[in-house]
């Protein structure tokens, strides 16, 4: 990415989710993923939406069922070049330590070719603005403690350790 790159966050639109689908590809494909190992975008784009096809189609769009407004309002996609490059899914929870509503970062993602340039970080506050705009003060994301890449993003973007620590156990 050259200083002439420009780079536009905006809102996912429902014709984005092809190019979503191919980032988080890549980004497998570069064997850059610990904290998103067992989930993908496809799962969360289609979650409650539909069943996602058993072959790569032209188009997923078509598969998609049900109110996709919720998770199009709170996700955002990275354009480099009119090329869509990044991505970050986010929902809203509410958390019984709090009784309040928080925002997640279900899931954020930038093209291995244009990581470390400062888009995750555009992402992240795009999000935050959103959120900030619906009234919700506290944003979220769980990341694995060997990730030290997301880590780093995570901190350079403003978030802290909580005091909710969780602990998992396989069943």
């Amino acid at each position: 990415m050259s200083e002439q790159d420009k780079v536009e966050i905006r809102p996912l639109k429902l014709e984005d989710i092809d190019a979503v689908l191919s980032v988080d590809g890549e980004i497998r494909a570069a064997g850059n993923v610990i904290t998103y190992r067992n989930l993908t975008a496809e799962y969360i784009l289609f979650a409650g939406r539909g069943k996602p096809p058993q072959r790569s189609p032209a188009s997923y769009i078509r598969s998609l069922t049900g109110d996709v407004a919720p998770l199009l309002n709170l996700s955002f996609v990275a354009e480099v070049n009119g090329q869509v490059r990044g991505f970050v899914l986010g929902q809203v929870a509410r958390l019984r330590e709090s009784i309040t509503e928080v925002g997640i970062i279900q899931m954020i993602g930038v093209h291995p070719d244009y990581q470390r340039r400062g888009i995750g970080s555009k992402l992240v506050r795009a999000l935050a603005d959103k959120y900030r705009s619906e009234g919700i003060k506290v944003m979220r994301i769980g990341v694995n403690h060997r990730d030290k890449s997301l880590m780093g993003l995570v901190e350079h973007a403003g978030f802290g350790v909580d005091r909710l620590v969780v602990y998992s156990m396989m069943v």
